[in-house]
């Protein structure tokens, strides 16, 4: 800017005039002289820019206030002093405005008036030019600021949604999804992958990835205290590796083989009570470091993930322990009746086959969740549970009961539901004891409404009771027993479509169908180790599928069944 600051246009129409201006000027200033507006119009395009330019009023083709009009419009900063004789005076100042001038200067003018009135000139455009580069420049820090700004806007609302987002996940696989998802969309990263400890073999196992075959997401083991993420996990402190020594360095021998490349964080997930996990991120858009404003945020995401994780995994651990409990209770009755082997792993599966089918099924597609079928899992073991209230010589009689016996059999619907609902009324209102309320009372419930304990009937029925039902009645006609033999499959099946619609639930039996086959295989798979081939005597599979249905009522029952 320094050497435009020293350049000054001279335009008069008198040669003189100039070879003066030249003369007593040019050492001062970086000169440059035209006889005429057109011509000064010409050097400024061509030859500029100028500081400031000196003009006579009065010029043939143009004058001197056309002239600067234009000159402004061509350069604006360009800063512009008037010569003009007495007569002059009085048009020059009316056109001030239109011509932009700073100073004029009345002829003839001695030249150290006109060196001084250049040298405020040349201050003048040093200080125009100063303010438009000032402006320019808080212009471009004002666009910076407000972009960083709605950067930082966009990312709180972000995270606000994260945050929204996993506080309504109620799952530690969902959990770990989204974190991964989030982290890898809000950091811009292709590889992210989330470390968790399991108690079975210790160590740290990938729960989810962004950017990870599905073959090195299952085989990456790292034990505690190994590099990277076993030592980050140890040590309680993250690691920032930027260059490929410090990676080397840093000792990678295991999840280094999948981490591999730099720059690489992996961060600890953190609470009170100690380590969650660990959180590995790599390939960063265009491999830059991660700089501070990205780990601020990975720091805040970390926070915010390990305490949504150790939530997940307290309620893991939680619900681990309250189904051991439930298994507990009902293998307490399974074991009073040995027979009964792998019956109560066989039902759940059954139930898990029923309700992810059914979900299919618009009728029930607002009914049947993902937290209905781990439900109805996990608590599908309990629909027997009342058998523990039921007398020996009963309970583990070989033969038919009689008409006492089997209404004495028939209250372990009544025992089972009345304990699990003691449960709850001390305070335990879990879903799953909920269900299993359900299921002990009403799993022997009929469709027609000739079921106990009850005599409910159709839709009356709760749903995981009348799913419980197919699944109980299948298993127990195709599982020996001590008062019958094992039915095929065949015949099992066809006995439950021709009983869709009174003893069963249509829709249920329509899910059946479906998966009739998975059924045949989990038969099989869960087989207890008693038993032996099925019976293939139409009179036999009649009496096993009325003794397994009535639990083995009397003859004088079973007659009009």
């Amino acid at each position: 800017m320094e050497s435009v600051c020293r350049r000054v246009l001279c335009v008069d129409d008198e040669s003189n005039v100039l070879e003066g201006f030249r003369r007593q000027l040019r050492r001062k200033f970086d000169l440059t002289t035209a006889t005429s507006g057109p011509e000064g119009l010409a050097l400024i395009r061509e030859q500029g820019p100028f500081a400031a330019v000196v003009t006579d009023y009065s010029m043939p083709e143009m004058n001197g206030v056309e002239f600067l009009q234009q000159a402004h419009a061509i350069a604006p900063t360009m800063v512009a002093i008037m010569l003009t004789g007495r007569a002059e005076l009085r048009i020059a100042v009316t056109a001030l405005h239109e011509g932009h001038i700073f100073r004029f200067l009345q002829k003839p003018c001695p030249i150290d008036m006109l060196e001084r009135a250049i040298d405020e000139a040349l201050e003048q455009y040093r200080l125009v030019v100063s303010e438009q580069l000032l402006t320019a420049e808080l212009r471009t820090l004002n666009a910076e600021l407000e972009e960083r700004v709605t950067q930082r806007t966009a990312t709180i609302r972000r995270l606000h949604r994260f945050v929204t987002d996993l506080n309504g996940l109620d799952s530690l696989d969902l959990v770990a999804d989204l974190v991964v998802q989030t982290t890898a969309e809000m950091l811009n990263c292709g590889r992210v992958a989330l470390m968790l400890p399991v108690t079975q073999g210790g160590g740290l196992w990938i729960q989810a990835a962004v950017g990870l075959n599905e073959e090195t997401v299952e085989r990456t083991h790292v034990p505690i205290g190994e590099p990277i993420s076993g030592r980050v996990f140890r040590d309680l402190q993250s690691v920032v590796l930027n260059t490929r020594d410090e990676l080397l360095q840093y000792g990678d021998r295991r999840d280094g083989l999948v981490f591999n490349s730099v720059p690489l964080v992996s961060a600890l997930l953190l609470t009170p009570s100690g380590p969650v996990g660990v959180l590995n991120l790599a390939e960063p858009a265009g491999q830059q470091p991660f700089d501070a404003d990205q780990l601020a945020l990975l720091r805040t995401l970390a926070e915010a993930s390990a305490i949504a994780l150790r939530n997940q995994m307290r309620l893991r651990e939680r619900n681990e322990a309250r189904d051991a409990t439930i298994l507990a209770l009902a293998k307490l009755a399974e074991h009073r009746d040995p027979e009964t082997g792998a019956h109560l792993e066989r039902v759940q599966e059954y139930c898990r086959l029923l309700s992810e089918h059914l979900a299919t099924n618009p009728k029930y597609a607002t009914v049947i969740s993902k937290s209905f079928i781990e439900t109805i899992v996990r608590s599908s073991p309990l629909h027997d549970i009342g058998k523990v209230g039921i007398s020996d010589h009963i309970l583990l009689k070989p033969g038919r009961l009689t008409p006492h016996e089997f209404e004495t059999m028939k209250r372990h619907s009544i025992l089972g539901g009345d304990t699990i609902r003691n449960l709850i009324q001390q305070g335990r209102t879990q879903d799953f004891l909920q269900m299993g309320m359900e299921i002990a009372y009403h799993h022997h419930e009929k469709y027609n409404g000739k079921g106990y304990p009850f005599g409910l009937a159709g839709e009356a029925i709760p749903l995981s009771a009348r799913i419980v039902a197919v699944a109980d009645v299948y298993d127990a006609l195709t599982s020996k027993r001590v008062y019958k033999e094992a039915m095929p499959h065949e015949q099992a099946a066809a006995i439950i479509r021709e009983d869709a619609g009174s003893h069963f639930d249509p829709d249920v039996v329509a899910a059946f169908c479906a998966q009739e086959e998975h059924f045949r295989q989990l038969a099989r798979d869960l087989a207890d180790v008693l038993d032996e081939l099925p019976c293939e005597n139409a009179t036999e599979v009649q009496a096993a599928y009325r003794a397994a249905t009535a639990v083995r009522a009397p003859a004088t029952l079973l007659a009009g069944a």
